[in-house]
Formats: structure tokens, C-alpha cells, sequence
């Protein structure tokens, strides 16, 4: 995977904008215990990780969000809860990232 070489003064900048450390990725196993949002092939699913195979993730107190209104905002408009345990399939999965959500 590239790295990218910033400043002092940039990498500041970008954990005021994320709120906080910046957490390294190497592998999915990594995301285990952080809350991420995962957009997906046709959903954009929330929750905290908590299981990472070669087919799934399993998230814990997850929802589907179906309006994210401002990414900057503290909540999205409409995130309908699921049951603990929903798992998405790795391969559907386009980008994950974190919110203040």
C-alpha cells in the first residue's frame, strides 16, 4: 500500500478534522473493537466490528443508514437499527471510514 508523506503541520490539521488519533490500517483484522461506517454495493452500514473472516464482518450495535445528511454531523438523518450479528460480505464492501456517528 502507498504511504503519503505530510507536515507537522498538516497532520495536525487532519486530526482536528477527524477528532482525534489516526489509527493505522493493515489488515481488516485491525478494525476489530472501532465503530466504522462501511459503504457498501447498495447500503451504507454502521456499527462496531467485531468479528473479520475471509467472507464477512460482523458488526454489533449496527444499523443501516438510508440518509447520512452531513457527514460532519454528530448523528445521520435516518440510521435504522439491525440486530446484533449482521454481517456484510466483504466483497460488496466500496470504502469504510469513520464518523463522529
Amino acid at each position: 500500500m502507498p504511504t503519503i508523506e505530510v507536515s507537522d503541520e498538516t497532520l495536525v490539521k487532519i486530526k482536528e478534522q477527524l477528532g482525534g488519533e489516526l489509527k493505522e490500517i493493515n489488515s481488516m483484522e485491525d478494525l476489530i473493537g472501532e465503530t466504522y461506517c462501511f459503504q457498501c454495493a447498495r447500503y451504507i452500514y454502521h456499527g462496531t466490528v467485531s468479528l473479520v473472516n475471509e467472507s464477512y464482518i460482523t458488526l454489533k450495535d449496527a444499523g443501516v443508514v438510508f440518509e447520512t445528511g452531513e457527514y460532519s454531523d454528530k448523528n445521520p438523518k435516518d440510521l435504522q437499527k439491525l440486530p446484533n450479528g449482521v454481517k456484510i460480505m466483504r466483497q460488496s464492501i466500496e470504502a469504510f471510514f469513520k464518523l463522529k456517528w
